[in-house]
C-alpha cells in the first residue's frame, strides 16, 4: 500500500502544478500530493532503517539429535573450521528422524555453539529473532515492499550428552583411519591368540577328535571376542583423545 501512496502523491504533485497553472486546485492537488510523495518516502525509510512498525519476536525450536558418524562406542557433533578460522565453527549433525546429514549456517546473524550436560539424549535448540509487524495495519501498509520477516539473529545450542564428543572434519577422518588400523591388528591378535590356544590344548591331548577341535576352536574364539568387546571402548576413548589433541584443520 505504500507504493500506491507514493505513486499517487508523486501524480498529484506533478499533475497539480503542471496541469493546474494557478489556483487554488493547483495548490491543493499539488500540495496534497507533496505531502502524500513525502509522508510515503519518510515512512519508507522509517521502516527499512529504524523498522518503524514493527519489533522483534523470538521463537525456540528444539531438535532431537543422534550421532553424525555410526559407531557403536562413541557418538560425534562434527564440525568445520570456517576458512582458518579456530573459533568459527560450523557445525555438522543429523536428527533423530532423517538419515541425511545437516549443517549450520555461514552468516554474521547466526551463533553456534556446543555444551555438555548432565541429559540422556543430545539436542539442538535454536533460538531465531526476526523483525515483525506490531499489527495488521502496519503489514497492510508495507505490503508488496519486500520480505517482511527479516532476521535479525539466529543461536545455535547443541546440548551433548558427556558421553559424546565433539571433533572437527579433519579428526574424524584420522579417528576413523586409526579405528580400521586398530581394528585390523585386533584381528590379527585375536586370530593369532586363538590358535595359539588351540595349538596348546591339541598338544597336550593329542586324542582330541576334529568335532571336540572345532568345538573348542569355536569356544576359544567367542571368548577371546568378548574379552576384545569389553577393550574396544577404552581403546575409542583413547583414540579420541588423540584425534581432539590433533589440528582441527
Amino acid at each position: 500500500m505504500i507504493l500506491i501512496i507514493l505513486s499517487l502523491g508523486l501524480i498529484g504533485f506533478i499533475v497539480g502544478y503542471l496541469a493546474f497553472k494557478k489556483g487554488w486546485q493547483r495548490h491543493l492537488v499539488g500540495d496534497l500530493g507533496l505531502v502524500l510523495l513525502i509522508s510515503a518516502a519518510v515512512l519508507m525509510i522509517g521502516n527499512d532503517n529504524n523498522h518503524w512498525g514493527m519489533h522483534q519476536t523470538t521463537t525456540t525450536k528444539t531438535t532431537q539429535l543422534t550421532s553424525a558418524v555410526a559407531n557403536p562406542y562413541v557418538k560425534l557433533l562434527l564440525f568445520e573450521p570456517v576458512k582458518k578460522s579456530n573459533t568459527e565453527k560450523v557445525y555438522v549433525y543429523r536428527t533423530t528422524d532423517s538419515k541425511k546429514r545437516q549443517n549450520t549456517a555461514v552468516s554474521l546473524t547466526t551463533h553456534n555453539q556446543a555444551t555438555t550436560a548432565n541429559v540422556t539424549t543430545a539436542k539442538l535448540t535454536t533460538k531465531t529473532t526476526r523483525w515483525t509487524y506490531d499489527n495488521q495495519f502496519w503489514r497492510w501498509l508495507y505490503a508488496d515492499t519486500g520480505t517482511h520477516t527479516t532476521l535479525v539473529k539466529r543461536e545455535n545450542t547443541f546440548i551433548l550428552p558427556k558421553t559424546w564428543a565433539t571433533l572437527s572434519i579433519s579428526q574424524a577422518k584420522w579417528l576413523e583411519t586409526q579405528a580400521k588400523a586398530e581394528n585390523a591388528k585386533a584381528k590379527t591378535a585375536l586370530k593369532a591368540a586363538v590358535t595359539a590356544k588351540v595349538t596348546a590344548v591339541k598338544t597336550a591331548d593329542p586324542t582330541l577328535s576334529a568335532t571336540q577341535l572345532a568345538t573348542l576352536t569355536k569356544a576359544v574364539t567367542q571368548a577371546a571376542q568378548k574379552d576384545a568387546k569389553k577393550q574396544a571402548p577404552a581403546l575409542i576413548a583413547k583414540l579420541i583423545k588423540q584425534a581432539q589433541a590433533r589440528s582441527i584443520h
